[in-house]
């Protein structure tokens, strides 16, 4: 059972879209969305002494079946559709501070029709209301403008601009929500 379903027990609906547990079945498409030319460049994962196929494959099994303890995944669909078109979670989830980092891709074929904004505002409903969360963060690259007002469309606001590590020039833009 993943975390997702072990948490909700049940789906999330919107008007457009609904947020339940991957199966499976999305293995394919999660690992193809995760290595999109156009999604690529905005996910952050750590390589280590893996290789990046490999570190794909461990975080699509980590999505899929709820490996990681402090991350709650959960896939997106249009609603009454069985095919997966993106994602939106919950990492570095600190249960005893009430904080998460936010997390959501969507295949580009679907951009631009707010189903992100509206995914990310279903998962943070449930998670302040129901998992009592206290702050949020969201994070995206300088010139990630469609992440960038997906967030501020959900009531997110910008709280600092980081340079990034990797010596590119480009910033991190670090949004924040509190529960109200």
């Amino acid at each position: 059972m993943s975390t997702f379903e072990a948490i909700m027990g049940m789906a999330l609906q919107g008007t457009a879209v609904e947020l339940k547990t991957m199966a499976a079945g999305d293995r394919a498409v999660l690992g193809t969305l995760l290595s999109h030319p156009e999604v690529q460049p905005h996910i952050q994962l750590r390589h280590g002494s893996s290789t990046q196929l490999g570190v794909l494959d461990k975080l699509v099994n980590r999505m899929l079946h709820g490996y990681d303890p402090c991350a709650l995944h959960a896939g997106i669909y249009l609603k009454g559709q069985p095919e997966l078109i993106g994602s939106v979670s919950l990492q570095n989830w600190n249960r005893h501070e009430g904080k998460a980092v936010l997390g959501y891709m969507l295949n580009p074929v679907w951009w631009g029709r707010g189903y992100a904004t509206e995914a990310l505002g279903l998962l943070l409903a449930y998670g302040f209301r129901e998992l009592e969360l206290q702050k949020v963060e969201g994070r995206c690259r300088g010139d990630n403008l469609r992440s960038e007002q997906v967030m501020l469309k959900n009531g997110l606001t910008l709280e600092r601009t980081l340079p990034m590590a990797d010596g590119s020039g480009d910033v991190m833009k670090v949004f924040t929500m509190l529960h109200k």
